[in-house]
């Protein structure tokens, strides 16, 4: 850093080559060059979805992608009903419209094979509600298609092609064929559900990034006040965040989304986090009499190495999510340590260059009415106090870690839609109301297959028993399968009718049940409730299965489906998160030891900085102890964050302490000169992350509170803890001011 501090300063105009030369490849990114393909990241692996790729592939049953969801007081009405059957009738020749299924599609069908439709337009009213009602008492249909009170009906609409647009379309064109009555519709489904996130996404991009932009040009404001000093420290993170956008670009790593909103504020943050104690340093310099080079040279010798040593051990916290199995994770980590690594180089060379130009001729103008340095005394008897008390606040940092550590322990790996889908759109609205009549729209199945020598009976026997199984269970909505279909045949259940599966048209038998490859499925919805939920119901129902199996050779069974495939996913992945954010606490403390050349620097920065982790965990136990993936993330980012706060404050008082002043005085004069600029980094990343909040999606919202917690406690840490902890344990001073057993 010496090196390059006086590279910058003695030679600018190579410095200036140097940052031009740096451009040129977001320059390109921006224009459409791209080195490689862009490829899009997955949260899950091949091996998480094959059994259910292999599921959906066999029978033609698929769920609910895109689902019309009709309302009323009462569908047993013949205006209604009318209404339904017009709409019905005319959307299919909606342009991108391939289909549509209702309980009114089912039909009767006859031990000939042939079928007849059971509603009719030109029934009289009477009869046209008398058969509605008939319908909605058919297995099919009670409870699948129509709620019990008859006020719910739900359309899978089966389509060419979508996009936002379409199902827009698709919606308004089905409302306006019932506009003569009081029917509402409404559109959900897992298309849906996806688009409204998409559009949020999209909405949410430009007013976060510009809402932090904003932020940055008023903090900057707030606390330099001269429009040179404002401009020289927001320039290092603006050209940061360009560099960044700009080369990810051109390397083609821009296929994340869970990077899209959270990486531009994360590196605009960080970014002037370091650019202001770089200025800061910088005024400090110039007010004591140094010239521009010299200012240079020396803030970036003292507080230089401390940027790069936050920047590293920022990029090791996503760096560590690298080891993630998820693809989503991986690339999040590895465009996350790259924006972060190239937002460090362009503050320390922007800043510095700006500063010895003819903008920075009067830096240190109004130096002494900065807020990061306006009267720090007043408030340095609270650490004094501290520090007169270090074994107090130390032992009760230590317990208060513990116990909250404790209560973050208490968190569980979970995945719910409601994390995920703005919870004001009409489509996750739609989601819910069928979750509470109808149980909802996700999917479980039940697979089962058989050998040659298993009997009809016995298959019918195994249906009934894991039907009876799931019926147990009230979280489950009833079971659909090739029983169901049946039901249309006339006649009682019996082994001999399941031989007549074949009368039934192929659309409604290859949902469930295929003779020839003998495998059938059970259908069973779920609410979103959240897996966590449904995992003791799930491995109670294993369990009953295994069961089924050992009492009927020849027959298996196992369990799969969009949302059991998905809990699996979260709860590999939240482990392997929780596994790379122990190896990057253990790196970065490491670091900490070899940078400083202190293994009592390194031991005593862990409760610090371990203390907003299992605080912020503990917050989120209390309110909701569940925790997906992008919460799960945070705290491997608020880790590598947490500990740039650490390292600013032990670079200065190892400074202080090599000045030959005792630990109390080094604690004092390292709180003036650097607690400020500490407070208002913090300040800056709140703030920046709270803009994250603005965000009408849950994940973006959830991720944003636990940052914005983490870091506020790390402040509190490293200002009250670590002091009373460098107080416990001062080391041996050697004559030249190091530790002794530091070395």
């Amino acid at each position: 850093m010496n090196f390059f501090g006086r590279f910058v300063a003695n030679r600018p105009v190579a410095a200036s080559l140097l940052w031009l030369l740096l451009c040129v490849p977001p320059i390109l990114g921006a224009c459409g060059i791209r080195w490689g393909e862009v490829r899009r990241d997955h949260w899950g692996s091949e091996a998480d979805v094959a059994e259910l790729t292999e599921a959906e592939a066999t029978f033609t049953y698929q769920g609910f992608p895109v689902v019309l969801v009709a309302e009323s007081p009462d569908f047993a009405d013949a205006d209604r009903l009318r209404a339904i059957l017009r709409m019905v009738d005319r959307l299919p020749d909606e342009p991108t419209v391939d289909s549509l299924f209702w309980a009114g599609s089912v039909p009767r069908v006859t031990l000939l094979g042939g079928t007849m439709p059971r509603l009719s337009a030109d029934a009289r009213d009477d009869q046209l509600v008398a058969e509605f009602r008939e319908l909605t008492e058919i297995p099919l249909v009670h409870e699948q298609l129509v709620s019990a009170d008859r006020s719910l009906l739900l359309l899978p609409v089966a389509l060419e092609q979508w996009d936002d647009e379409t199902l827009d379309a698709i919606r308004v064109a089905a409302q306006r064929q019932v506009a003569d009555s009081d029917i509402r519709i409404r559109l959900t489904g897992r298309i849906a559900l996806w688009e409204a996130y998409q559009s949020t996404l999209h909405e949410s991009h430009l007013t976060i990034l510009s809402t932090a932009c904003g932020l940055v040009v008023v903090l900057a404001l707030v606390i330099f006040r001269r429009p040179s000093a404002i401009l020289i420290a927001v320039s290092g993170p603006v050209v940061g965040v360009a560099w960044t956008l700009g080369w990810l670009r051109f390397l083609a790593l821009t296929g994340n989304e869970l990077s899209e909103i959270i990486l531009p504020v994360l590196v605009l943050m960080i970014g002037f986090t370091d650019g202001v104690h770089l200025v800061v340093q910088l005024r400090q310099e110039r007010a004591r009499g140094a010239d521009r080079r010299t200012a240079v040279i020396t803030a970036i010798s003292h507080v230089g190495i401390a940027c790069l040593l936050t920047s590293v051990t920022t990029a090791i916290g996503f760096a560590s999510l690298l080891l993630a199995e998820s693809e989503m994770v991986r690339g999040f980590g590895r465009v996350c340590a790259i924006g972060v690594l190239i937002s460090f180089v362009a503050v320390v060379l922007t800043i510095p260059l700006l500063s010895t130009s003819w903008f920075g001729r009067r830096l240190e103008v109004g130096f002494e009415n900065d807020l990061v340095v306006q009267r720090l005394d007043r408030c340095a008897g609270l650490f004094d106090f501290v520090v007169r008390h270090a074994k107090t606040v130390a032992l009760l940092g230590v317990v208060l870690t513990g116990l909250l550590s404790a209560k973050a322990l208490q968190l569980v790996p979970d995945d719910q839609l409601a994390h995920r889908i703005p919870n004001r759109s009409e489509a996750y609205e739609a989601l819910r109301d069928v979750d509470q009549s109808l149980g909802g729209i996700r999917v479980m199945r039940i697979l089962l297959k058989w050998d040659e020598a298993t009997s009809n009976e016995t298959l019918l026997t195994v249906l009934r028993r894991i039907e009876d199984e799931v019926a147990t269970e009230p979280l489950f909505s009833r079971p659909l399968s090739i029983r169901n279909v049946l039901a249309v045949l006339p006649g009682q259940e019996s082994p001999g009718k399941l031989a007549l599966a074949g009368l039934i048209p192929d659309e409604y038998r290859g949902q469930f049940w295929f003779r020839e490859e003998r495998t059938a499925q059970i259908v069973v919805r779920l609410q979103d409730l959240g897996m966590a939920t449904y995992r003791p119901i799930l491995d109670r129902l294993e369990t009953k299965l295994s069961a089924i199996e050992t009492e009927h050779p020849g027959i298996e069974l196992s369990l799969t489906g969009e949302a059991i495939v998905e809990s699996r996913v979260v709860q590999r992945v939240v482990t392997e998160l929780f596994e790379s954010l122990l190896l990057a606490a253990v790196i970065i403390f490491g670091v900490i030891t070899v940078a400083f050349r202190s293994v009592r620097f390194g031991v005593l920065s862990v409760v610090p900085n371990l203390l907003p982790l299992a605080a912020t965990g503990a917050i989120r136990a209390a309110y909701d102890p569940s925790l997906d993936i992008a919460s799960a993330c945070s705290f491997a980012i608020c880790l590598g964050i947490a500990v740039d706060d650490t390292i600013h404050f032990l670079t200065r008082f190892k400074h202080e302490r090599e000045a030959g002043l005792d630990v109390s005085s080094a604690i004092h004069q390292t709180f003036v000169t650097v607690g400020g600029a500490l407070i208002m980094t913090t300040v800056v990343l709140v703030a920046g992350f709270g803009s994250v909040m603005l965000s009408e999606l849950p994940t973006h919202f959830l991720f944003a509170a636990m940052a914005c917690s983490t870091i506020a406690t790390a402040l509190l840490g490293d200002l009250l803890i670590l002091p009373a902890l460098l107080a416990c344990f001062p080391g041996q001073s050697s004559p030249t001011g190091d530790d002794k057993t530091d070395r």
